[in-house]
């Protein structure tokens, strides 16, 4: 038979409001009632009821999280670095996929809403003002993970690294080993923070060193191996002067990148020098080894979640409003120095 909280109650010899108080942490109980309470419950192998307990907390202890892509490892190590904090915290984490469209995200926001969440953590791709518009009327709080909104809204919290930042220093690590014929493969132009501002960062640090690029030397995919395959052949077919070195927005396309190169007989680094980004699994076991931008995706999800939980407890005004993670240039065997 299932053990419900009044035979907790008349067990422990206290009242019924008492176990409640001691389930939901809602009203101050002695420490001797209290581990009374405890010792019946374990012994009992008690479970609340955590409908009923939300209703007294007015929390579930579920926390959303959007990513567009489930498959994508990125989106793997920023979940692991969320649910690590949820876990501490006792919350439940829900994993939800949006294919990066708009309407799939609208939808999102509704389920999580219907489900009571008690926080999202949101991984878009175009975060314009009319999707911004929509978390604000949610009456749980949002937290923007990897991706800025774009139109210059700062209204959501967000966690991000700092895409301009980072692709301007991958880019000046290439002119600093010589190269001045540098091609880039990004990501989505519809991508407001791993596409565009990848790319502005790249045009940044050209720009510096007074160095000219071709339209042609600028192909965008969707970070996938196809796309990143499909834009290096692009570049090789389209361009009479190969480029020394490639600027690519992430590492599967960098890995598929170097694949389509080696079908041609080229040599990476020897004839073309390519640079990855992320600095994913994949970078280190692949050859040759990739030199890549290095991002902690699992420490951005654990700042992502604490920052919600700060939102939760209604520390909104001690949050900044975009909270970067450091980036590191890592060198390895895809680039070499030229003269």
């Amino acid at each position: 038979m299932k053990v419900t909280i009044e035979d907790i109650a008349k067990e422990a010899n206290v009242s019924i409001a008492t176990v409640s108080r001691v389930i939901n942490n809602t009203k101050a109980v002695s420490p001797e009632l209290r581990e009374r309470v405890h010792e019946v419950i374990r012994k009992r192998n008690f479970r609340p009821n955590p409908l009923a307990k939300g209703l007294i907390t007015n929390r579930t202890n579920i926390i959303g999280i959007v990513v567009p892509d489930i498959s994508n490892p990125i989106f793997g190590a920023l979940t692991k670095g969320i649910n690590n904090i949820c876990e501490q915290q006792g919350y439940t984490l829900m994993v939800c996929e949006s294919g990066g469209q708009r309407e799939k995200e609208l939808e999102l926001l509704e389920i999580l809403a219907d489900k009571k969440v008690d926080g999202l953590l949101f991984a878009g791709v175009d975060v314009n003002h009319s999707l911004v518009k929509e978390m604000k009327i949610k009456d749980y709080p949002i937290v923007l993970v990897t991706q800025e909104a774009s139109e210059g809204d700062e209204e959501i919290k967000t966690v991000v690294h700092d895409n301009v930042k980072a692709t301007y220093d991958a880019v000046s690590f290439l002119i600093n080993n010589g190269h001045k014929k540098i091609a880039f493969i990004g990501g989505p132009e519809n991508d407001y923070s791993s596409g565009q501002k990848r790319l502005k960062g790249f045009q940044l640090a050209l720009k510096e060193n007074n160095i000219e690029v071709p339209e042609s030397y600028i192909e965008h995919g969707n970070f996938t191996f196809q796309s990143g395959f499909e834009s290096m052949k692009k570049i090789y077919e389209e361009n009479s002067v190969l480029p020394t070195a490639v600027m690519v927005c992430n590492d599967i396309m960098a890995i598929a990148a170097i694949r389509f190169l080696e079908n041609a007989n080229m040599s990476v680094p020897h004839d073309i020098s390519i640079m990855g980004f992320d600095d994913s699994e994949y970078a280190n076991y692949f050859s040759p080894e990739l030199s890549t931008v290095r991002i902690s995706y699992f420490d951005e999800g654990v700042k992502a979640a604490k920052t919600l939980f700060k939102l939760i407890d209604d520390q909104y005004s001690i949050i900044p409003n975009t909270q970067f993670i450091s980036h590191k240039i890592i060198r390895r065997n895809s680039v070499r120095p030229i003269e």
